[in-house]
């Protein structure tokens, strides 16, 4: 009787729902990948087709057009740069689009750095099909979410 129950209640729920805690957690998932520094793992949260791309002004830049480049390309950046960590500071979901406000912060030369930058993240079948990231830019004083809070 209870299996009916639970699919009862799941049945009910609204399909955007569902979509919206299943977006959240492989964007959370992809960044968690990318603080590791595993492209592998990175690569287990993206489509075969997955787009990268940068808005500037006026201009739309594509960094990446599928799997392979997207590998590739993470495997340059943390060839790069020295000790990446991203911090989610902010999450917005609406149905299979995650938008986040993210810290990255590194170390050069001894200093510790930091900048943040807006992401946006179109979730299709529980994979990322396209992210966009705005300008980077100072990071204002924003309190960062604690993930451990939001699952109480």
């Amino acid at each position: 009787m209870k299996p009916l129950l639970l699919a009862a209640s799941i049945a009910l729920l609204p399909m955007s729902a569902i979509a919206t805690t299943q977006s959240t957690e492989v964007v959370k998932s992809f960044i968690d990948a990318y603080n590791q520094h595993s492209v592998e793992q990175m690569m287990q949260y993206v489509t075969d087709e997955v787009r990268w791309m940068h808005i500037t002004g006026n201009q739309v830049d594509i960094e990446t057009a599928n799997k392979d480049q997207f590998g590739a390309a993470m495997t340059d950046y943390f060839e790069t740069l020295n000790h990446p960590k991203a911090t989610i500071l902010q999450m917005i979901d609406s149905s299979h689009y995650v938008s986040t406000v993210e810290r990255v912060s590194w170390t050069h030369e001894g200093e510790e750095l930091s900048q943040c930058s807006i992401g946006n993240f179109r979730v299709q079948e529980g994979k990322i099909a396209e992210f966009w990231y705005l300008p980077a830019h100072a990071c204002d004083d924003i309190p960062t979410v604690n993930h451990a809070d939001e699952a109480r």
